[in-house]
């Protein structure tokens, strides 16, 4: 990057420069009696002036600048002095000339700031050139300060990609680096250009992040590239496959054909088996198949602290857990959705013992039912349902769906 930016300056440079010289060598020799006219205001004594750097620029740094010169003229040139601050300082630069164009190339060591240089150039016999007068930018901690990363409008996994939609980046960023992992723990680092608004990281390893971090380059003429610390983001995914039979439909695990039968996969407790003689309950054939909590042969007894939960492990994160419910009817519905952590769920009403929790009762019955919470480390946990509720009540849950989240 730094070396493709340093060869179109000076292609700009030169190409500055070669309309001067051309008119230099056509016309240069034509004018001598005007030229001379000066010497009238000097008492005849002709005052001696050695060709000038020209152009001269300084290309701003990082703590520094970068001096670039052209000599076009006047063979004689031995030495170059760069002078600032005043002329408080100054460097001299030792020239060997050749029959041809000679470019000087010095970087120079400044704190931040912005800097008024002037460039004379001797002769042999000490003859200086007119000065050229010109600025230069050095950039440091100051500046870096101000560098933030590129915002992102959302980074969600989509199939086996993940798809990053970027918020517009600064004009003074080229881009942005992005590494990630693959599915198979291959690296991959790509260049994400500002202009871009979109980028897909193919392959993306399921359930990891990606780091991002902006480059800059301050001004046009800036020679070095800066940079913003590496920022590592996580990615909203859909992870509900971490969950044994998530439901739209749920399956049973009995071998029944009736409308009753057992969840699959899901633990129970025995208050749940209340229908046909105590022999199903807790899932049933409704819209395909639903886990489906209701009173015993739904004109009897009802059901307290019933629970249907599953126990899973899961890494560090920012989780989403959220069910589909199509509805029940009761007037007396009083249920719980919790995340503990460790192999049980918490009787209802405990849910001070629970990570996250979510009332589901008549008030709110159907529809999707949704909470957040957040794991530190990996994590065994547990998540379901505790309920209770009276005669002649009944409550559908369809689906569950698990999200790890773009933090």
């Amino acid at each position: 990057m730094i070396n493709n930016r340093k060869e179109r300056i000076m292609k700009q440079f030169i190409q500055s420069v070669l309309p001067v010289m051309v008119f230099v060598y056509l016309f240069g020799a034509a004018s001598c009696s005007d030229m001379d006219d000066y010497l009238k205001y000097t008492e005849g004594k002709p005052r001696l002036y050695t060709g000038k750097v020209d152009p001269a620029i300084f290309l701003s740094g990082d703590e520094r600048v970068v001096f670039y010169g052209m000599l076009t003229s006047d063979p004689k040139i031995t030495k170059v002095n760069i002078y600032w601050n005043n002329r408080k300082d100054s460097l001299v630069i030792d020239v060997q000339r050749t029959s041809g164009v000679d470019i000087i190339e010095k970087p120079i060591a400044l704190p931040e700031g912005r800097y008024y240089f002037e460039v004379i150039s001797y002769d042999g016999e000490g003859n200086s050139s007119i000065p050229v007068v010109t600025t230069g930018v050095s950039y440091g901690d100051t500046y870096r300060q101000t560098l933030y990363n590129r915002p992102i409008k959302s980074a969600e996994k989509v199939g086996d990609n993940v798809v990053i939609e970027w918020y517009n980046g600064d004009e003074t960023s080229p881009f942005v680096k992005v590494d990630y992992t693959d599915s198979n723990d291959r690296a991959h680092t790509i260049k994400v250009p500002t202009s871009e608004k979109k980028t897909i990281l193919e392959n993306f390893k399921s359930m990891s992040e990606f780091s991002m971090q902006a480059y800059y380059l301050p001004d046009e003429l800036s020679i070095d590239t800066f940079k913003v610390a590496p920022l590592y983001i996580g990615v909203n995914e859909d992870i509900t496959r971490l969950i044994k039979n998530p439901g739209n439909p749920f399956a049973r695990s009995d071998d029944g054909t009736g409308k009753w039968g057992v969840i699959k996969d899901w633990q129970y407790t025995p208050n749940i088996i209340n229908q046909n003689g105590d022999t199903a309950g807790g899932w049933s054939t409704d819209s395909g198949g639903v886990i489906h909590f209701e009173s015993k042969d739904w004109g009897g007894d009802g059901v307290t602290n019933g629970k249907i939960y599953q126990t899973i492990s899961l890494p560090a994160g920012h989780y989403s857990i959220e069910f589909y419910s199509d509805g029940g009817g009761s007037d007396n519905f009083t249920g719980n959705f919790m995340v503990a952590t460790g192999n049980t769920l918490p009787d209802i009403g405990n849910t001070g013992e629970a990570i996250a929790s979510h009332v589901w009762n008549k008030d709110f019955m159907g529809g999707t039912h949704s909470m957040e919470f957040e794991l530190d480390q990996p994590k065994t946990v547990t998540i379901g349902w505790a309920v209770s509720f009276g005669s002649s009540t009944w409550m559908h849950i369809n689906s569950v769906k698990l999200m790890i989240l773009a933090e």
